[in-house]
């Protein structure tokens, strides 16, 4: 017996042991941005981005402040008034240029080095040592300028009297050192504050980023069916043309009158397969036109007497109907009737109805005669045949959900319908 090698041995090992994943492989799909690249790590910052965060820091002053204020008898009404708010001024202006800095340092640094790799474990590394100088002057500052004497709030201007000089022996009052309780407390509050800034960047970058995926992605999705439609369209025409030439190849080895006849008939329906189905849809009207036109083509095989052996009945519309349909849809299924029908079948070779609902509701079947010789043959694994498998691709795109193709081959006949929702 032969022993298998080392190497077949530990991959067989690897096999039977499931794999584990890990938390980080488990996070790094939903928190990386969708479609990310380099071109996204260069992007602008949209405006709505700046707007949405100076008006956040420019509420939280506006709070602030108004807080402040609120502890005076008055609002401030001249520059001496105004001067005990300047300490809580700067610390706003400070607190506004440190916040807009950490989140502009998370967009354009922090998010395209760890999370717009997938490096989790880095981004919170480096996220939190940009928050913690962030936390240190923040905190610092502020315990420096809430003291007692050089908060507003913590006292009360008096009505009357020298209000400059109460303010000043006020702040002399309170200039011993803040105990350091405090001082920690505003380290703490000031990096919650930062955490919150790195988070909302990191948010709206990521939420953003993956909203212009998706769009990006449906874009994709959409030139792919497009390109995808076009070339199932350019396998219908040749498909089309191949038979029809072959039917007038037929008509002028016998020397028949007919020829010149199918000639022009061709060249309409040229015509319209080159001008007139380009859109995404044509009026009902011109698709069965287009099918008449077909027909009277076909008819060309058949002697006079015969003529009424194609029968092509409409119901529900009108010459001019509007309704939509998606171009060359219903060709494939009366082409198949001819390729693979008995036109020697009488009194009747090929049936084709179509109603149309008030609803919107289009129904539309082929029924055709099959020669003995054919009659085990199934319609749709024709060799060579790309009709209806063509057409069933062109619905799942142009229709999805939305139809029913229904093939039944009873004894000597294959019946098609297709139906076909609003």
């Amino acid at each position: 017996m032969e022993v298998p090698s080392a190497s077949v041995a530990a991959s067989l090992v690897e096999e039977s042991v499931p794999t584990r994943v890990g938390w980080r492989a488990w996070l790094r799909p939903m928190l990386r941005p969708a479609n990310w690249s380099a071109t996204s790590e260069h992007s602008p910052i949209p405006r709505s981005v700046h707007v949405l965060l100076w008006l956040w820091l420019f509420a939280l002053d506006a709070l602030k402040l108004g807080t402040a204020l609120a502890a005076l008898p008055r609002f401030p009404a001249t520059a001496a008034e105004w001067q005990p708010a300047l300490p809580l001024l700067g610390r706003l202006l400070l607190e506004d240029m440190c916040g807009a800095l950490l989140f502009y340092l998370t967009w354009r640094w922090l998010i395209p080095r760890t999370l717009g790799r997938a490096r989790i474990v880095q981004y919170l590394a480096l996220a939190a040592l940009l928050v913690l100088p962030y936390a240190a002057l923040l905190g610092w500052v502020t315990t420096q300028t809430s003291r007692k004497g050089a908060q507003i709030s913590a006292y009360r201007v008096p009505a009357t009297g020298n209000r400059q000089k109460a303010v000043a022996d006020a702040i002399k009052e309170h200039k011993e050192k803040p105990p350091m309780p405090e001082f920690w407390m505003r380290i703490i509050s000031s990096g919650i504050i930062g955490a919150f800034i790195v988070g909302s960047s990191s948010a709206l970058r990521i939420t953003g980023d993956y909203i212009r995926g998706q769009r990006n992605r449906r874009e994709m999705e959409r030139q792919q069916l497009l390109t995808e439609l076009a070339m199932l369209k350019t396998q219908i025409n040749p498909h089309f043309l191949f038979n029809t030439l072959n039917n007038i190849y037929s008509l002028t080895s016998r020397k028949s009158d007919k020829a010149p006849e199918a000639v022009l008939r061709l060249a309409e329906i040229m015509r319209y397969l080159l001008y007139e189905s380009s859109t995404d849809t044509v009026p009902l009207s011109r698709e069965l036109d287009h099918l008449r036109s077909f027909l009277d083509l076909q008819r060309l095989r058949l002697s006079a007497s015969a003529q009424e052996a194609i029968q092509f009945e409409v119901s529900g519309t009108s010459l001019d109907c509007a309704h939509p349909i998606a171009p060359l849809l219903l060709l494939p299924l009366v082409e198949n009737a001819f390729k693979h029908g008995d036109l020697t079948a009488r009194p009747l070779a090929v049936h084709i109805s179509l109603s149309l609902a008030s609803d919107g509701l289009l129904r539309f079947s082929v029924l055709n005669h099959v020669a003995p010789a054919d009659a085990e043959r199934e319609l749709p694994r024709q060799p060579g045949g790309v009709g209806l498998v063509n057409l069933r691709r062109r619905l799942e795109l142009l229709y999805p959900g939305r139809y029913v193709l229904d093939v039944q081959t009873p004894p000597g006949q294959h019946l098609v319908t297709l139906v076909l929702l609003r």
